[in-house]
């Protein structure tokens, strides 16, 4: 518990930090991606109506949102608990057919997981998650098969980070990030620290404007460089 109050701390410190851009690998298609600069997260996180309005917006995106997080990125992850795995990694299908391989993905069952990992992610993910469950539906535990997986840490958005390709990540696929993830403690921290993206500008724009956010965050586009 004080591993993940301590991490999730860290990337809502991030979310009011500004907005300082880091350059992308340019064989990677950032073209459109905006992400939301968040001012000041914390009273958004703290304000009922105003999680919700945040829900509200990340749910009218639909299949136009990207989840990118480098986990160990932010909680620190023994090798005992990672095992033969590089990374700990949560995204959805969408960032996976931009910046992956879907067809080098193959399930893992939780019970066949190192002792450390299995009780990480017992212990931590129903803070995470919308129900409190470890991994409710539309929610998975994949490892990647002949390849690694490009993603984001915390904090690539705001100059923080540099992306990373993980060789053998643990890849926790969520179907639907604003229906499956705990918007105060999970989703929104994650789209403060630039973890969830927007493919759709104009789409993410349309439900900001008028949602009561905008006293908040602003949106941004990924720096040119990058595409």
């Amino acid at each position: 518990m004080k591993r993940l109050t301590a991490a999730l701390a860290f990337v809502l410190l991030l979310g009011l930090t500004g907005c300082g851009e880091s350059a992308l690998p340019a064989r990677y298609d950032t073209e459109g991606i905006v992400y939301l600069a968040f001012s000041d997260i914390d009273s958004v996180c703290e304000d009922s109506a105003l999680t919700q309005a945040g829900r509200d917006l990340l749910s009218a995106q639909g299949d136009s949102l990207l989840l990118s997080y480098v986990v160990d990125s932010a909680i620190l992850l023994t090798p005992e608990e990672l095992g033969d795995y590089d990374h700990l990694v949560m995204v959805n299908p969408q960032w996976v057919e931009r910046f992956g391989r879907p067809d080098r993905l193959r399930p893992v069952e939780l019970d066949s997981l190192p002792g450390g990992m299995r009780d990480f992610l017992n212990a931590q993910m129903p803070i995470l998650t919308a129900d409190g469950s470890v991994l409710p539906e539309g929610m998975g535990l994949y490892r990647c098969e002949d390849g690694g997986l490009f993603a984001f840490p915390s904090g690539v958005t705001l100059g923080w980070a540099k992306p990373v390709t993980a060789k053998n990540p643990l890849v926790i696929l969520v179907d639907d990030p604003a229906q499956a993830l705990n918007p105060k403690s999970c989703a929104l921290p994650l789209a403060s620290s630039g973890n969830i993206l927007f493919p759709d500008q104009e789409k993410l724009q349309s439900t900001f404007a008028g949602s009561g956010l905008e006293s908040y965050a602003e949106i941004r586009a990924l720096a040119a460089e990058t595409r």
